[in-house]
């Protein structure tokens, strides 16, 4: 591969911050943080073994740092952080210790952030292709040009009344605010999200049950009890360090967890016991384990008969067939094993919870399986108590007391095909819009809607997305995908693809307003600043939008009046105390009057709300004016006991055990959805499988996250390899021993109910064995955090050492030290067949059936 560059290179900057005699944390060192990275905690120890390094050392002469506080972005978990600056070059990160959800704490990646600023392979400057799409031939423009052309052919499909042929493509995306306003602006509805390849089943399952949010948020510090189903929160959970924090506690009082999980992982290797579970039977279990609470009479009566819309007696005859033997036969614990721990979960309540993740939800049952989950917490009565499986209904900050500064676009009245995605009931049934985002490229090649131009922002489709090389063969082609504009930070399989990059900002360089889920029950909002300024000509996208607005013209540009993000952030700031100041100065804010989520379907109505309302008189539910769309009165609350209560925000303001909402959808998309809880055995396990046949699931290495940290020198040192994990027994029947090649050769599902599900052959790729007892005889696990070809030599264990035009490898002196240059690296979406769950539109990545043999 060639890239041409228009100018010579550049010397590169040294990652430490300037001289090669400054700071540095060694090989040694970098090892060492990784095993700490690698323990049980999942990087919770990993700030105190960085500072006893950077602190303690003796004969160093580290500059005085300013200390800025900021907020990560190497993982979904965007913990609060303080950057160490000095003489304007980053030194380190440390965590950030107002951050009321990571309270301090920082793991092995977020540590890891200078790497990837001062990456020597990062694109600075921006790039047009001067070759054929994909030949990977460049040369650096101006931002003048870049935007100039963006601007002409944005402008050109806007003005021919056709604004959803202009698709955007985001991947994890904490700007939103700016992206909504600029798409909404322009009048696209063509915005497609990633939330298919993350946690789409588990939100639906979640928002079905209790309608006011679609995140769970167990209070594990109070809990007695976690039942725990293929969360790996130890390493790759979205709340990873506030969740790890939060259950070590737990732990450090005596909770008791068990894991239910097809591998040994950090998580499992933490608790009290680990059960290794045929993958997609998560659900089975849980309804095993209803069935003997329901059956023993181990439920809370009481809080059912006031809180479910469904009848104790109805949901004992329904899990009656769920019984523990048969969870037995098909999952492999014991039934005597359900019945203990079902008596022992409902024994702890309500100080017990249940926590699930891919491990449950990333299947083709996924939805029904985390229904069923949810509901064992219904059970025993500890949804919204203390210790209990409670949740927030904001998924970030107050958006009601923190509004988004006036003028807001109005959404889009156009349609797009791809985003309504409406062969899948549940995938936009909800307020989170979920979007099926395997289908996307698919549906682009079978001319579904018509692509004029594509934007992809931080998603590395071309690399990250199941049938990885179908979404390489459509962004190549010119008359699918007419013009394509690539933002982000480093050179990637999607970028090779584009036609226009622009280098984007790094998260330690950039602006942003944000903020997670509330692990401590309690929404706070929080500020990302720039703790540097940022390299060679690299923008963030609240520069980019605004400007690009401006150019294309027509009303766009109206919604950008501030002529800074400064200035929109001081803003949109102004109602926090002490406003935008304050925020620079301590990076996060919660409101001291506000206490913790704690049961609120309990709250009772005000006699303002009350005022003018009417109850119906049979199920008890008050209403209050009508929606402005539908007509539909409005539902404020419900009457229980003779008080007026808030309740849950569900169609029938209860926890929905049954749920005729989800039959309408079902019904509308021409698919049946059961209104409860069920069992449905993935289709292409059912059979008895030859020898060679195995199933294939994925998992997240502890120090990398999707597609961000590869190219992170530190992090490729500490894991830069992904060999097949195999059962030794497995192992033996196929003459496979530690260390040999094999082939994995994936088929896509044998069923209807999903896109291509023919049975076919997809493909085919070459790795070695690692044999271990951790992981389930009929299972091949391999972790899907590598295989890059393309991103500089780091991110690609020395197989792309081209370089970047103004960049390259004679820049950066650590080049001589990548010992693991040539390391086997397999890239596992390419053979991950394009597999939604069919209610919800999750991906199964935990289902693929694979042929392996041993070879050469």
């Amino acid at each position: 591969m060639t890239r041409d560059a228009a100018s010579p290179p550049t010397a590169n900057p040294d990652p430490t911050g300037g001289s090669r005699d400054g700071w540095r944390l060694s090989r040694r060192d970098l090892l060492r943080l990784g095993a700490m990275a690698a323990v049980a905690v999942g990087g919770v120890g990993a700030i105190e073994i960085t500072d006893r390094l950077l602190d303690d050392r003796t004969g160093d002469s580290t500059p005085e740092a300013t200390r800025i506080p900021s907020m990560c972005q190497m993982c979904t978990t965007a913990c609060g952080i303080i950057g160490h600056v000095a003489n304007g070059r980053l030194l380190k990160i440390t965590g950030n210790p107002k951050d009321p959800n990571s309270q301090g704490a920082v793991c092995a990646k977020g540590v890891a952030g200078p790497s990837v600023l001062y990456d020597p392979f990062r694109m600075l400057y921006p790039l047009k292709r001067v070759g054929e799409r994909g030949s990977g031939r460049w040369r650096r423009i101006t931002w003048e040009e870049a935007y100039d052309e963006i601007a002409t052919r944005l402008r050109e499909i806007r003005d021919r009344g056709k604004p959803e042929e202009f698709a955007f493509q985001q991947g994890r995306n904490r700007s939103s605010d700016i992206v909504s306003r600029f798409l909404n602006a322009y009048g696209t509805p063509s915005h497609f999200n990633h939330r298919a390849l993350c946690s789409a089943n588990r939100r639906a399952a979640i928002a079905t049950t209790i309608g006011e949010s679609d995140w769970d948020l167990g209070d594990f510090e109070n809990s007695r009890y976690v039942l725990n189903f293929g969360s790996n929160w130890a390493e790759a959970h979205q709340g990873h360090i506030p969740v790890a924090i939060r259950m070590m506690r737990a732990r450090e009082k005596g909770a008791r967890l068990v894991t239910f999980e097809t591998r040994m992982s950090n998580t499992a290797a933490l608790s009290d016991e680990w059960f290794c579970v045929k993958p997609g039977t998560d659900g089975l279990i849980a309804l095993a384990m209803a069935n003997v609470i329901c059956r023993e009479g181990l439920w809370d009566r009481t809080w059912l008969e006031t809180w479910s819309n469904y009848p104790p007696d109805k949901i004992l005859e329904h899990v009656a067939q769920y019984t523990p033997a048969r969870a037995e036969q098909e999952s492999g614990v014991p039934a005597t094993t359900i019945e203990r721990i079902a008596r022992e979960f409902a024994a702890a309540a309500p100080e017990c919870t249940t926590i699930c993740n891919r491990g449950s939800q990333a299947h083709r049952n996924g939805y029904y399986n985390d229904r069923a989950i949810t509901m064992l917490n219904a059970l025993v009565g500890n949804m919204g108590k203390r210790g209990g499986w409670c949740w927030h209904p904001r998924s970030s900050w107050d958006k009601k007391a923190i509004p988004e500064p006036e003028p807001v676009p109005d959404k889009p009245t156009a349609r797009s095909i791809i985003a309504e995605a409406k062969d899948w009931p549940l995938a936009n049934a909800f307020a989170g819009k979920m979007k099926v985002a395997e289908i996307i490229y698919l549906w682009i090649r079978e001319g579904r809607q018509k692509i004029s131009a594509l934007m992809t922002y931080n998603a590395d489709t071309a690399w990250s997305w199941p049938e990885a090389q179908l979404v390489r063969g459509v962004l190549q082609d010119e008359k699918l995908i007419p013009f394509h504009v690539c933002i982000d930070v480093m050179y990637s399989e999607t970028s090779h693809l584009a036609d226009i990059i622009l280098p984007w900002a790094t998260y330690l360089e950039r602006w942003d307003i944000d903020a997670r889920p509330p692990q401590g029950l309690v929404d706070y909002v929080s500020l990302r600043q720039p703790v540097v300024p940022p390299r060679g000509e690299s923008k963030d996208i609240r520069e980019i939008f605004p400007e690009l607005a401006r150019r294309i013209g027509g009303g766009m540009e109206a919604y950008f009046p501030w002529a800074t993000t400064e200035e929109y952030l001081e803003e949109y700031f102004r109602p926090v105390p002490g406003g935008f100041a304050r925020m620079r100065a301590d990076g996060v804010w919660m409101d001291p009057t506000k206490k913790p989520h704690y049961e609120p379907h309990t709250k009772p109505l005000t006699a303002a709300e009350l005022d003018g309302a009417a109850e119906d008189a049979e199920t008890g539910i008050i209403y209050k004016g009508a929606d402005s769309k539908t007509g539909e009165p409005v539902a404020i609350g419900i009457r229980i006991g003779g008080v007026a209560l808030r309740g849950f925000l569900t169609p029938s303001r209860k926890v929905e055990i049954y749920s005729d909402f989800v039959v309408e959808k079902g019904k509308a998309a021409g698919r049946e959805v059961h209104p409860l809880p069920v069992y449905e055995p993935i289709p292409s396990h059912q059979r008895e499988f030859p020898d060679d046949h195995l199933i294939m699931t994925s998992y997240k290495i502890n120090v990398h996250n999707a597609h961000r940290t590869m190219q992170s020198k530190w992090l490729q040192e500490i894991s830069h390899t992904n060999p097949a994990l195999l059962n030794r027994a497995t192992a033996d029947k196929l003459g496979i021993g530690d260390g040999d090649w094999i082939e994995v050769t994936s088929f896509r599902p044998l069923d209807p109910a999903v896109p291509m599900g023919d049975g076919s052959e997809l493909g085919t790729l070459r790795t070695r064995v690692r044999l271990t007892e951790g992981v389930h005889p009929l299972v091949i696990a391999i972790a899907h955090n590598a295989g890059r070809s393309v991103g500089g030599a780091y991110a690609t264990n020395g197989k792309d050492d081209a370089a970047i035009p103004g960049y390259g490898e004679a820049a950066d002196p650590d080049l001589d030290r990548l010992w693991w240059r040539g390391a086997i690296s397999v890239p596992q979406n390419d053979i991950l067949p394009i597999y939604p769950d069919p209610v919800a539109g999750g991906q199964a990545y935990h289902d693929t059936v694979v042929r392996i043999r041993k070879v050469g």
